[in-house]
């Protein structure tokens, strides 16, 4: 008979004493490997680089150069994280987490619940929600959101449909009968996210329709679309130009068409950017300017799960437990080598389109078009062939309903809630 435990694996409170370290974060972080599911032929899992995740994860002020830093998001977030063994083995995982800066902006006590992994048991499963909602209830929260990672800033929502698919870099994928589990437990849905794939022939008809009703635009002197420029980032200018990215990131994203998000602050995304630009291309990256003003962004990437899924096919370890593991750190440190290297040759071939934004006022004069016509011909001549436009929110009907003609859904993420 099977016997279930599950660990606390420590507690971080802002300003406080913690006895979380990197060895915890990472026996946190290896969970997945052990559910049964994504070693199934029906699974499409990647997983992440181990110091990635940890970096991603760190609340402790410990930082090791080069490889971990400390997330900043912690700043203004309390968390702890959960494990369950299944006989001594590893079988699920859960973390929950307070975020002031979200309350503050909503006013209200809300508590999340993310990077939820579980073996095909039910009880465990149930196990493990219980934990994660207790602790919320006990700080005094009166509702429930998640999955996330963490916010709508980051990586959201239970992939509920679309598990035949791969996903590209930063979209969440999880174990199919998750779903169930979740809504057993009494959590209702709160709304969805979606992303939307496409590839030069599903798109070409869609983005020949673009160019013509451009041309007839700027033949009958439309004054506001004639008048946007769309330029790339300019890195030589890195600090100038990582400001008018966040500044038009927290207007934009924080407007009612993106639920589950809030203002970034300086210090989270200075650390994003910094792992942006360091798989980025530049030529994909765009500022929209209207009389030289920017009035909106596009941060386009390769896809760099292209090469966590190749060199995984040949690395057919189970993880260690401890970060410094030289097997394990070999691994991240071969695949960001090989991601620099097939940077330099134009070796992608699926794009993320990770941030398409405007500004409001801006939304309806043809720019979302021009936008995407400029991403698929730029990306095209880069040696792209298919992209990923996520996650989409169902109520961001100014995105979805261009995006949509593009190509077809592939997943579809969902945010639950519960009233406690």
């Amino acid at each position: 008979m099977s016997k279930f435990l599950i660990k606390e694996l420590g507690e971080y409170k802002p300003n406080s004493f913690n006895s979380l370290n990197l060895n915890k974060l990472k026996e946190f972080v290896i969970v997945p490997y052990f559910i049964d599911w994504y070693r199934s032929r029906e699974s499409n899992k990647i997983y992440p680089l181990f110091v990635q995740e940890i970096e991603s994860l760190n609340p402790t002020f410990f930082r090791l150069p080069g490889f971990v830093g400390r997330n900043p998001f912690f700043d203004h977030t309390q968390v702890k994280f959960f494990i369950a063994y299944n006989d001594g083995r590893p079988a699920g995982r859960v973390m929950s987490f307070i975020d002031y800066n979200y309350n503050e902006k909503y006013n209200d006590r809300f508590g999340w619940f993310g990077l939820f992994e579980s073996i095909e048991n039910k009880d465990l499963a149930l196990m493990l929600l219980d934990r994660a909602v207790d602790y919320l209830k006990k700080n005094g929260c009166r509702k429930i959101i998640g999955p996330a990672k963490f916010n709508a800033g980051g990586e959201i929502g239970l992939l509920i449909d679309g598990f035949e698919n791969k996903p590209y870099f930063l979209e969440p994928y999880n174990a199919p009968y998750y779903k169930d589990i979740f809504e057993e437990y009494g959590l209702v849905k709160e709304n969805d996210w979606y992303s939307v794939v496409t590839d030069s022939i599903i798109s070409r008809d869609y983005m020949d329709r673009v160019e013509r009703v451009l041309l007839k635009i700027s033949n009958k002197d439309h004054k506001t679309l004639n008048e946007i420029k769309i330029r790339n980032v300019n890195f030589q200018d890195y600090r100038n130009e990582i400001k008018i990215i966040k500044e038009l990131y927290n207007t934009i994203w924080n407007s009612e068409n993106h639920p589950q998000q809030v203002r970034m602050t300086d210090a989270e995304f200075n650390l994003q950017a910094l792992g942006i630009k360091a798989i980025s291309i530049e030529d994909l990256i765009f500022i929209i300017e209207k009389d030289d003003v920017p009035i909106g962004i596009s941060v386009n990437l390769p896809d760099i799960n292209e090469v966590i899924e190749d060199f995984d096919s040949k690395w057919l370890h189970i993880p260690s437990k401890h970060f410094f593991n030289l097997r394990d750190l070999s691994r991240d440190i071969k695949i960001f080598n090989l991601i620099q290297k097939k940077l330099k040759t134009d070796g992608f071939t699926r794009l993320r389109i990770l941030l398409l934004g405007i500004k409001k006022e801006f939304r309806k004069a043809g720019i979302e078009s021009k936008v995407f016509f400029k991403i698929n011909k730029d990306a095209v001549n880069l040696g792209f062939k298919y992209a990923s436009g996520s996650q989409l929110a169902d109520i961001n009907l100014d995105i979805i309903n261009p995006i949509f003609r593009l190509g077809k859904v592939a997943f579809t993420w969902r945010v639950y809630g519960l009233d406690i």
